[in-house]
């Protein structure tokens, strides 16, 4: 530990049964979708589980992984423990994790009766019971068998299996998954565990099941691994559905009986039997931070062994106070150690001005969810899920240019830092008088201040890149003839789109961005048009205000914020649907006047009519194709990024834009 540091409470060394580890931080399960389709370790996984690492965290944790080949698989890409085969590949990766000093576990989970139908080769889901009537709709229409004494042993044996192959592959500690509603937490669950033997009824029965597997691998392996296990502090369950979920008491019993067999407990939250709990599991920007910490500070008080807890923690900083009030011994930091491969080490030598701020937008998690199965990515950090093709950052080129950047925003800004770390001379021009481009404008509302750290940092790091920044300065083509830059990124973005509807130019027509802003004020009844990110973002922000808000959209309900991340589709539904707002799906605004709005309703084939203050425009951006054109028709080697190339953006294809095209030169 580095005495100097601030940090002086999380990078304090801490030993988890026999297992010493450098420091009290932890790289959390988090599933990166990098193994083979039948579960088999790859270089990919290797060289990521590396990169988490080398961010300085004392623990580094597998995904989620299925402990046989069975029944056990809930996602495509993930570990598989249920072969002797696969020992070899996942040693290596352990090896990658322990060539930087950090200590390897690996989640190991069933999924019961939420398994994957895909993945069961014809079988049906196992569970302790018929799978309740609440149970999310994706996981409704399949054969759950009840198990019984022989397969419960089975399972039982699948553990202690799996865990004897970590052993083998060299792991320090496994973590036992018992919560987020897979097989162990459904037969801990009083609703989903219908069972009237030894294994259901009671607390006493129903723990009975998870009990014997903690027991099985302690006994089987004693000393030889650690042994975590995972549970969810609360379900996270909505407002008065299944209320005898909500017992912190059952489950505090359940952990003392437990913790005889472990070294060691960490703490999520949710339920994914009702998915509408995610949020909790990975909370996005509309959450709090520490989202889950009071399940850890409260457990503190009743066990003895290391308490670990994940949940939005976003910065050291948070860690450190939240092990210094003694609330828990350990701390997960995934999607920090995703946006910043080095943040762990940048804290503790105090180097925090430095470290890339994650701004919880779930995009790595969205990525990796049903049905998508994709391999893990990062917003704000294009190296994560590259690492074989980016091993060392970028490859210094042969030659160096003169490049010339027109627009700071988050392309501009990112292309800004890779060129000038590899040498190149960079003029960077932006008409505004600060860099930022529109993330001014997204990062405007209240809740969306870990974008606003962001912001900062991502203009702090071009202002110090070395690059020539020239602001205030509207760029023209002779501006570009004048300056003879070898090659010239144009990332001018884009601006509002207001299509031909009448009265869309009239004075109570306003922008999303101005509203968000405070640019503009809004009368007490708003009418916002366009349901998609920006529009939605803004109907919260005016309701949280007070404002009567309607929403509304040619699209169909099922449409609505179709693209985006699941996770923050269940925070944005579930926040409008507080805050009462209003929406009027497969709607045609036909007519805007000074106090009113009329659109013609698909559903009814009728024209209402809407009173309203004002209307919001949050129809989406255009590109200004003159200007674009103009720009990039002066040098011959000159490349659009951003907004302004035409593709659907945000700030993962900006960011990754910037990177790419710096790479390409």
């Amino acid at each position: 530990m580095n005495k100097n540091t601030k940090y002086s409470h999380v990078f304090e060394p801490i030993m988890v049964g026999r297992l010493t580890l450098k420091n009290r931080i932890v790289v959390p399960p988090m599933m990166p979708c990098l193994a083979t389709p039948e579960g088999r370790s790859t270089l990919e996984l290797s060289a990521f589980m590396g990169r988490l690492a080398k961010s300085g965290a004392g623990l580094v944790s597998f995904g989620e992984s299925s402990i046989d080949m069975d029944r056990a698989f809930d996602h495509i890409a993930t570990l598989n423990l249920g072969s002797d085969l696969f020992v070899p590949s996942l040693a290596v990766a352990v090896e990658e994790v322990h060539r930087y000093g950090a200590k390897a576990t690996i989640e190991l989970s069933h999924a019961g009766a939420l398994a994957y139908e895909v993945l069961l080769n014809g079988k049906s889901r196992i569970a302790p019971s018929p799978a309740p009537n609440y149970i999310a709709p994706i996981y409704k229409g399949y054969t759950v068998e009840v198990m019984d004494k022989d397969m419960i042993d089975q399972i039982k044996q699948n553990f202690v299996d799996a865990v004897g192959r970590c052993v083998h592959a060299k792991f320090d500690m496994v973590t036992i998954h018992a919560g987020h509603g897979w097989l162990l937490g459904q037969f801990l669950s009083p609703t989903f565990n219908q069972r009237t033997d030894e294994y259901g009824g009671s607390l006493e029965n129903r723990m009975r099941f998870p009990l014997e597997v903690l027991k099985a691998v302690r006994d089987a392996f004693g000393d030889q691994i650690a042994l975590d296990m995972r549970v969810s502090g609360n379900p996270r369950l909505p407002k008065g559905f299944l209320a005898e979920e909500e017992n912190f008491e059952e489950l505090i019993a359940f952990l003392q009986a437990a913790e005889s067999y472990l070294d060691m407990m960490n703490f999520s939250a949710g339920y994914i039997p009702v998915l509408e709990t995610s949020e909790y599991m990975i909370p996005s920007y509309l959450l709090p931070h520490k989202t889950n910490a009071e399940f850890a500070a409260q457990a503190k008080k009743h066990l003895h062994i290391p308490i670990s807890v994940a949940g939005s923690f976003v910065a050291v900083e948070e860690a450190d106070e939240f092990i210094a009030q003694g609330n828990a011994d350990m701390v997960g930091m995934g999607r920090a150690s995703l946006a910043d491969n080095d943040v762990f080490v940048k804290a503790e030598q105090g180097r925090d001005d430095t470290i890339r701020p994650c701004i919880r937008c779930v995009y790595c998690a969205g990525r990796i969810q049903p049905p998508n199965f994709k391999s893990i990515r990062c917003a704000v950090n294009p190296l994560i899920g590259r690492e074989l093709e980016y091993p060392d950052m970028l490859t210094t080129p042969a030659r160096k240019h003169k490049i010339m950047i027109i627009g700071g925003g988050p392309a501009g800004m990112e292309a800004c830092q890779r060129l000038t770390e590899l040498g190149h001379t960079v003029l960077l021009y932006d008409k505004a008088p600060a860099l930022g481009g529109m993330l001014h404008t997204a990062a405007a509302l209240s809740f969306k201040q870990d974008l606003v750290q962001y912001m900062k940092w991502m203009v702090n790091q071009t202002m110090k890149s070395g690059a020539e920044i020239h602001l205030n300065t509207e760029v023209t083509e002779e501006t570009i003839r004048s300056l003879n830059p070898d090659i010239v990124f144009v990332a001018i973005g884009a601006v509002p789109a207001y299509p031909r509807i009448p009265g869309m130019t009239k004075e109570n027509v306003v922008w999303a961005g101005d509203v968000d802003t405070k640019k503009v004020t809004v009368g007490d009844n708003v009418v916002v048009a366009g349901s998609g990110l920006t529009g939605t973002e803004c109907a919260i922000g005016l309701a949280q205000e007070g404002k009567n808000v309607t929403l509304i959209d040619m699209i169909k309900p099922e449409d609505f914020l179709k693209d985006i991340n699941g996770i923050v589709i269940l925070s944005l539904i579930r926040m409008v649907q507080e805050l009462g707002i209003k929406i009027h799906f497969q709607s045609t605004m036909k007519n805007i006047t000074k106090n009113s709005v009329t659109y013609f309703d698909g559903t009814d084939q009728l024209e209402h009519t809407l009173i309203c203050d004002n209307v919001v425009n949050a129809l989406g951006m255009t590109i200004e194709n003159n200007v674009v054109k103009k720009l990039s028709s002066v040098i011959p080697q000159s490349y659009l990024l951003g907004d302004c190339s035409g593709k659907a953006q945000n700030i993962q294809t900006a960011v990754l834009d910037g990177f790419t095209y710096a790479k390409r030169i």
